[in-house]
């Protein structure tokens, strides 16, 4: 009888443990997708990047970037609002290193209006070119301001998957992610294709809306600046805004920064009112 009572306890602990591991990983997949939280030393550098570090980065592009031609102004177009606010949708991939790159100057420049919760780090694809960058994900996250609205869509995920679907096919290989807001499919297959973007511009990512005012197609700086470095160290270089990678980033971010700033009617004037924000603006002939 006591090995039976015995052998009945391992078997119900068996099927525990069977059930917890499959909760478990339910869990962490539908959590996870590669991705960890951003350490509060990358949230705190992104969103407290001093004046003087803008004015120092400039706004003189180099080899790295920013690479204006990938910014379009859109004419005649109809407002793109959400809550009485200009709305940026903006739509990438965890595995996409061009994305992987864009992040970082965007999530700075949108910093200067507002605040971010719930931002994410994680590595683009490791078999792309380049490979590995590390960087952040907007995915889950939350997004305020005064000033504008925010729309992320992060389509694919960074962990490879075998399968066949419709839905792995679209991500390149990659796990889906999330599907797009009908907003951004909008946004998407309207502007990423002719006539506002043709050749090897077409259905590219990151694609931005900028309130159809502007749009974006492709990265405004190299990926392959940020190899070898971890998020934290990408993050603390912000403190050196003369040297690589910051510089790029900050430019960048005072080019998006401009174009944010014809949004918003310039306000808040102590960002859209820098020499170094007018400058970025009339390089983009905004």
């Amino acid at each position: 009888m006591t090995a039976g009572v015995l052998g009945t306890v391992v078997v119900v602990l068996a099927v525990l443990v069977i059930l917890l591991v499959s909760l478990t990983g339910k869990k962490a997949v539908g959590r996870g997708f590669g991705m960890k939280s951003a350490p509060a030393a990358v949230v705190n550098a992104i969103g407290h990047v001093s004046p003087s570090a803008f004015t120092e980065a400039g706004s003189a592009p180099s080899a790295s970037g920013p690479y204006t031609g990938s910014i379009t102004a859109l004419k005649a177009q109809p407002p793109l609002t959400r809550a009485g606010k200009p709305l940026i949708a903006y739509m990438g991939s965890n595995w996409c290193p061009e994305c992987a790159a864009t992040r970082w100057p965007f999530a700075v420049a949108l910093s200067r209006f507002g605040t971010f919760k719930g931002l994410r780090i994680t590595v683009s694809s490791a078999t792309d070119n380049p490979a590995s960058v590390n960087t952040l994900s907007f995915y889950g996250s939350t997004y305020k301001s005064p000033y504008i609205a925010f729309l992320p869509d992060e389509m694919c995920s960074d962990i490879p998957s075998s399968s066949t679907s419709v839905g792995v096919l679209d991500c390149n290989g990659y796990k889906p992610l999330q599907p797009l807001s009908g907003t951004t499919r909008k946004l998407f297959d309207k502007y990423d294709y002719a006539p506002y973007e043709t050749g090897q511009s077409e259905d590219g990512i990151p694609f931005i809306d900028f309130a159809n005012k502007f749009i974006e197609d492709g990265a405004t700086m190299d990926p392959t600046i940020l190899n070898g470095l971890t998020q934290v160290q990408i993050a603390q270089s912000l403190g050196n805004p003369i040297a690589s990678p910051a510089q790029t980033i900050l430019v960048t971010a005072n080019y998006y920064t401009a174009a944010i700033c014809k949004l918003t009617n310039n306000k808040p004037g102590s960002v859209c009112e820098m020499p170094v924000v007018k400058q970025a603006g009339a390089a983009l002939k905004l």
